[in-house]
């Protein structure tokens, strides 16, 4: 009697034990929260991608930048939109062309749509760095700056090619593919540093690189530490056709464009690519950027700061 009463008792443990893990795993299940905050239409012009970012309640084309640390204001901008220096506080910058060093702006208010703005740092304050940027206007338009981690990395964000929406999220307790989409799409993990970049795997010629996805270059680059990782040398770009590389910094230098083998990410595979190359290096330290150019071409795509993942569906 005894010995039947111990082996119920342990079935009722082992039942208890189940409820409890259950339980667990579905709160744990029902804490992920995805929240639209906003959303704005977004121009796609020379592979570039410019949002209407409002500063002191007027409006002026940014170009959103995942590969810039900090977002940043033309000089012409500061004097067209009447915007207060900071006169005790100046930032470096370090771009593809070089150094960039100016005292900060510091408007009064920053929104993207109906979205407020602000740093991703303990006091939660809206300064802009302040520098020209060459070479990033498209024909005809005027480009008021850039809008960079520090301003997009408290969102999660999603962008819908056909429809050119850019979409704002409040992601909470989520890991996994918990994106609110149907049908199949390809996730890649990204590494994060202190500095919200998203660096993501790519292969190149059937060599793994580091990645800075970088949405503020118009195309993707091939830097000097890729080069070393797949033993490309200056001579054997050099008859490449060749152009200059424009963004932040005095300098353009000069690259070339090279056929590959091919180039993979995620589970997209394509066949003798040519791909810009450059004797450069960026901050964080990576291979390579992929830019605008492989965003632009997918169908959608979910940048998630804040569970270190990038999400994209192809186009048909």
């Amino acid at each position: 009697m005894n010995r039947r009463l111990t082996v119920i008792g342990h079935i009722l443990l082992l039942l208890l034990l189940l409820l409890v893990l259950m339980s667990f795993a579905a709160r744990a299940h029902a804490a992920c929260t995805v929240q639209e905050r906003g959303a704005v239409l977004f121009a796609p012009a020379v592979n570039r991608i410019l949002v209407p970012l409002t500063i002191n309640g007027t409006n002026t084309n940014v170009v959103l930048d995942t590969g810039a640390a900090r977002s940043l204001v033309t000089p012409e901008a500061v004097r067209r939109l009447g915007l207060a220096s900071d006169e005790w506080i100046a930032t470096t910058m370090r771009g593809v062309g070089g150094i960039v060093e100016h005292s900060d702006a510091d408007p009064r208010s920053l929104a993207l749509g109906d979205v407020p703005l602000h740093r991703h740092t303990v006091t939660h304050d809206t300064s802009l760095m302040v520098g020209e940027m060459p070479g990033y206007a498209p024909p005809g338009l005027v480009v008021g700056g850039l809008l960079g981690r520090d301003l997009l990395s408290q969102f999660d964000l999603q962008f819908d090619m056909p429809t050119h929406h850019l979409t704002l999220y409040d992601v909470r307790e989520c890991s996994g593919h918990f994106v609110p989409w149907t049908g199949s799409y390809a996730a890649l993990p990204a590494e994060t540093p202190m500095t919200k970049a998203m660096i993501v795997p790519i292969m190149v010629d059937g060599q793994r690189l580091r990645a800075l996805l970088d949405t503020g270059a118009t195309s993707s680059v091939i830097l000097a530490p890729g080069m070393f990782r797949l033993g490309l040398t200056q001579e054997m770009i050099e008859h490449d056709p060749g152009g200059a590389a424009h963004g932040l910094g005095p300098h353009a230098p000069e690259m070339h464009r090279h056929m590959f083998s091919s180039l993979q990410v995620g589970p997209g595979l394509e066949r003798n690519p040519t791909i810009w190359v450059a004797r450069q290096r960026v901050v964080p330290i990576v291979d390579a950027l992929l830019g605008a150019d492989w965003l632009l071409a997918q169908r959608r795509v979910w940048i998630s700061f804040t569970t270190g993942q990038v999400f994209f569906q192809h186009e048909p």
